[in-house]
């Protein structure tokens, strides 16, 4: 048995079956019980800021939701009394981003969203089923140790599913997104169930560009509701603008911020975001040079923030505690962030693979216009649309024949069931091994019928790792960092509309961009592209690759026996220091994941 539970978790709740043996692990987590069973057991206990939880007693029933949402006493009453059917309405129901959890006569239900921005875990701490919405909280009550099979599985590049469902943590286990997990009043057996009903796409694009905005818009009033400041990103792109708008129309004062940079295109993102304010005068505009925040790549030895996964947001977590820390300081209680707009609005070509067996001549028209702007060979363009494997034979595939990259090899039109997979040149033969292994174990199945619904839950569920580490480096600052666009209704809202008519290859995020027609300006709503910041990421990695060898060598990753050190230094950057071998990307956030939580530290290199 672990010590009592420490702090630095950020904001986490915890949720206790209804026996005596919940007092004693109430006791040994450093935070407070905010509701109780009916039988005056503890229930849960969370570290929640008070005006993102609800909670309500209703007879033998207690119901929370912890996060923003448009929840009320009453609503929550309400489903109190409907029991089960009743808690899952409400779920299915609730507006913004958050964690439900109910105890109906003793009987514990949790459940995070459909997305996987909020998760949750259950451990067996003391004999009894406990269930949490940080994984690392549990690890810690049960004295676990990270798994290095599941941690280098993280750090394969496309990551596909169900790859970082792999527990982290032995004794650990995952809830899936879309699932609630539910513990017997007297903590003998968990079970978990589907919750999540995902929509059928049937809507065209002007019904679900109507739906799509009414959902932003709630999902946007979730955080502003509450008045006071709130801090949003305006990078004039189709996913930071109308959460912009939407919140200027609430109750909080906005203050947005746009970053422009001296890189060609580098003022482009500022020129658009004026246009968009015209429209929202009661919006405070400020604007900063990317030159004067961290680089790509730069400051990562001084991030110690504990994450419960090995997150991209590591990575950029210098630039983004940057402006966390610059919102904090205009007072601002929440910071409103378009991360997961590409994910959601985006279209990806092996969505044509889908639709050819429906209306093969619209999809072969639609992959030619694919061809021309990627300037593709024929080959490359339409050969795998006869493929017909499953998707448990197309992993297995990838897994036996994955090879190491060349980064710099010509991209091929996606048509798989997801990205090709590659081993980082610093995993040896026996951790490949053990990763396949671990895997196919998994019996995986896919996230949908078809190549396009599978990839699209892929996207959204690939984004939401992201999305998530972010939320938790902002709750260690004490910020609510949110992604309005990522909440569960605004994905249902998109996911509602045909795939043909939600996306299309000569088109900049049409659906957003109808959705807010008669919103924004139309000379706005003009923008057909968006830059990267490509150049910047380079410089970064040719200026501090020093620094980040270090990082990956001085990790517990070599010790774990995930990465081969000679082999790092000797492949993760080439000759040529413009090039960039994208693999060190999830290498450099299992760095700071494990330097983080094993509480070890280096000073930068001069």
């Amino acid at each position: 048995m672990a010590d009592d539970l420490g702090t630095g978790f950020g904001w986490y709740a915890v949720a206790l079956p209804d026996t005596e043996r919940s007092r004693g692990i109430a006791g040994r987590i450093a935070a407070p019980v905010v509701a109780e069973h009916a039988s005056g057991r503890p229930w849960l206990v969370s570290t929640h800021p008070a005006e993102q939880v609800v909670l309500v007693a209703e007879g033998d029933a207690r119901i929370a939701v912890l996060g923003f949402s448009d929840a009320s006493e009453h609503r929550l009453r309400r489903a109190a009394r409907g029991g089960d059917t009743g808690v899952d309405d409400l779920a299915n129901g609730l507006a913004g981003c958050h964690v439900v959890a109910a105890s109906l006569a003793g009987k514990s239900t949790v459940l995070g969203s459909a997305s996987g921005v909020t998760r949750v875990f259950t451990a067996t701490v003391d004999g009894c089923p406990v269930v949490a919405d940080r994984a690392d909280v549990l690890a810690d009550l049960i004295g676990a140790s990270c798994d290095p099979v599941a941690l280098a599985a993280r750090m394969v590049r496309s990551v596909p599913h169900p790859m970082a469902e792999l527990p982290l943590w032995p004794g650990v286990e995952p809830v899936p997104p879309g699932s609630r997990v539910t513990v017997d009043p007297d903590g003998a057996r968990s079970r978990t169930s589907t919750w999540w009903r995902r929509p059928e796409p049937v809507l065209s694009r002007a019904e679900g560009a109507l739906r799509l905005a009414a959902a932003l818009e709630d999902a946007v009033h979730t955080r502003t509701r509450a008045g006071g400041t709130v801090y949003a990103d305006i990078s004039g792109g189709f996913d930071s603008t109308p959460q912009v708008h939407f919140a200027s129309r609430g109750r909080a004062r906005v203050i947005a911020g746009t970053a422009y940079n001296g890189d060609p295109g580098g003022g482009e993102d500022l020129f658009w975001a004026q246009r968009a304010l015209e429209s929202m005068p009661t919006v405070e505009h400020r604007t900063f040079s990317t030159e004067d925040m961290p680089v790509f790549y730069a400051g990562l030895l001084e991030v110690h923030t504990r994450l419960d996964d090995s997150s991209d947001a590591y990575r950029a977590a210098p630039r983004l505690l940057t402006m966390m820390r610059g919102a904090v300081d205009l007072g601002a209680r929440a910071y409103l962030n378009g991360i997961g707009g590409d994910d959601l609005l985006v279209g990806f070509p092996k969505y044509e693979h889908t639709l050819f067996r429906r209306r093969p001549v619209k999809a072969l028209r639609r992959l030619r216009d694919h061809q021309l702007i990627e300037g593709l060979s024929v080959r490359e363009t339409f050969g795998r649309l006869l493929d017909r494997r499953d998707y448990r034979q197309w992993l297995t595939d990838s897994l036996r024949t994955a090879r190491e990259r060349d980064d710099f090899a010509r991209p091929r039109l996606g048509m798989d069931w997801d990205h090709p997979l590659h081993w980082p040149r610093w995993f040896g033969t026996d951790l490949r091994a053990a990763v396949t292994g671990r895997v196919l174990a998994t019996g995986a199945q896919p996230l949908g019928p078809t190549i396009a619904a599978h990839s699209e839950l892929a996207a959204i569920r690939q984004n939401a790792r992201i999305v998530r580490g972010a939320r938790q480096l902002g709750a260690g600052l004490g910020l609510a960092f949110e992604s309005p666009i990522s909440d569960d209704r605004v994905a249902d809202a998109v996911l509602s509309v045909r795939h043909e008519e939600r996306f299309h290859p000569k088109e900049f995020k049409p659906l957003m961009r109808e959705a807010m027609r008669g919103r924004l300006p139309d000379a706005f709503l003009e923008r057909s592209r968006k830059n990267s910041g490509t150049p910047q990421a380079a410089r970064g990695l040719r200026d501090h690759h020093a620094d980040l060898v270090a990082l990956c060598e001085e990790s517990p990753l070599v010790a774990m026996g995930v990465v081969d050190a000679a082999v790092l230094r000797a492949h993760a950057f080439p000759g040529e220091r413009w090039k960039r071998v994208r693999d060190i990307d999830t290498t450099i956030n299992a760095a700071v994941f494990t330097r983080a939580h094993a509480g070890t530290a280096r000073q930068a290199a001069p």
